[in-house]
């Protein structure tokens, strides 16, 4: 009895290779008669299936299907040299063809045992015959056509996914070979499609696949936009909020590009907004050395040193931002701050105790402390104009002194100024 059981399911598997089997040859079949929807039915079957699903010649067969689309369209124009091959629709079967060749080919080169015991590829002729017509999508850049019609589409992620193919075919295992690579140089070109699929990836907010694009690019010789690439980097890593990643592009881009503010700007306003203020006042030196004629270097400092409560080294650098751009506004408000502060702590620091002449002196060395920022303020305002912190900030003072002759005026006059900023 158990070995007629045995028997049976023997059969019944037998059965079921069979039918996989059957798909494989209907999906070749139907491949060469163009029936090509018919053909990724039937190898959809065998794809699915545990008992064909492992075997290199499905997933090339997989892969063929796209192939003998492309060459059916292209071959239209050996007949009508007019004819426009539309890779929107077939280029889509090349991608698609691409990704069961790689699972083919790594499926294929799964070592066995020959019959002398030594390790050998499961199906060295599957590669071969990979590789060569990889090769031909690369040369013929059937990836490049159909991203570009992709991006005509607006369909950005295609368009990521045509370059982002086209620039893996050179490093794929199976076109690991001197005189494959000699075919497919990859030069400026080449580095051109990549940031291609770069700028295609962001505007499909797919981050952590541009980043991944874009270290493999920095890792090349003469980088193509190198100074664009690494800024995205670090607009790719900011995108994820990987303040690390953001750290070390920016370490890069100053490394690399010395010269230019872009990097060492963002670096400063990284750590100032990270807390990390002795970082931030160490690059502002490192600015402020390679270019000590740069009036915002001086003020960003300033800034910094203020809010540390360091302000006759800060009042130092707004006078000499200043010195250098005397139209500087936010080095005039960065003055008339410090004075502003130095008044209130003056005023703080009056005892309650303090009565008589002593008091008399003291109210009047606090109402000219008070009085000192006005002038800075207004400067600033004046090459600042739509500085509303700094209005409210005048505007507090001109009501303080509203007894004062022309202050209420002033006062009434900086309340319309302000409105009128706020409601454009």
């Amino acid at each position: 009895m158990k070995k007629t059981l045995f028997l049976a399911a023997l059969v019944l598997m037998s059965a079921c290779v069979s039918a996989q089997q059957a798909n494989l040859k209907a999906a070749k079949s139907l491949t060469g008669k163009k029936d090509y929807a018919g053909a990724r039915a039937a190898i959809d079957q065998a794809l699915n299936n545990d008992e064909t699903k492992n075997l290199p010649m499905a997933w090339y067969l997989a892969g063929e299907i796209g192939y003998r689309q492309l060459k059916a369209e292209t071959d239209k124009q050996y007949e009508d040299p007019m004819y426009q091959v539309n890779y929107a629709e077939v280029g889509a079967a090349v991608y698609e063809s691409c990704e069961y060749w790689i699972v083919a080919d790594s499926l294929a080169m799964v070592p066995m045992l020959d019959k002398k015991g030594r390790e050998v590829p499961t199906d060295p002729k599957t590669r071969k015959n990979i590789q060569a017509k990889m090769l031909q999508y690369y040369q013929n850049k059937y990836l490049v056509q159909y991203g570009a019609a992709m991006q005509g589409n607006n369909d950005m992620k295609s368009a990521y996914n045509a370059f982002r193919m086209h620039t893996l075919i050179p490093t794929l295992p199976m076109m690991d070979d001197p005189k494959i690579q000699a075919k497919m140089p990859r030069d400026e070109e080449y580095q051109e499609y990549m940031y291609y699929a770069v700028n295609f990836a962001f505007a499909s907010e797919l981050y952590p696949e541009a980043i991944e694009m874009m270290q493999k690019m920095l890792a090349i010789e003469n980088v193509y936009k190198e100074k664009r690439v690494n800024e995205l980097l670090f607009e790719g890593y900011k995108a994820i909020n990987d303040s690390l990643g953001m750290e070390q592009a920016l370490q890069r881009g100053v490394a690399h590009f010395p010269e230019e503010p872009w990097f060492i700007q963002n670096m400063i306003n990284f750590y100032v907004y990270s807390n990390q203020q002795q970082k931030a006042i160490d690059y502002l030196d490192q600015a402020i050395e390679r270019d000590p004629g740069s009036a915002q270097y001086y003020v960003a400092k300033a800034s910094m040193l203020e809010s540390m409560s360091r302000y006759t080294d800060a009042t130092t650098l707004y006078e000499k931002a200043i010195e250098l751009n005397p139209e500087y506004g936010q080095a005039y408000a960065g003055l008339g701050r410090i004075k502003y502060n130095q008044a209130v702590i003056f005023d703080n620091g009056i005892p309650a105790s303090l009565r008589g002449k002593a008091l008399d002196d003291a109210e009047k060395t606090k109402n000219a402390m008070y009085h000192a920022p006005i002038e800075y303020f207004e400067k600033a305002i004046e090459y600042s104009p739509e500085d509303i912190g700094t209005m409210n900030q005048v505007k507090s003072l001109y009501y303080r002194f509203r007894k004062e002759p022309g202050m209420q005026a002033k006062y009434d006059a900086m309340m319309k100024k302000i409105k009128e900023a706020q409601n454009k």
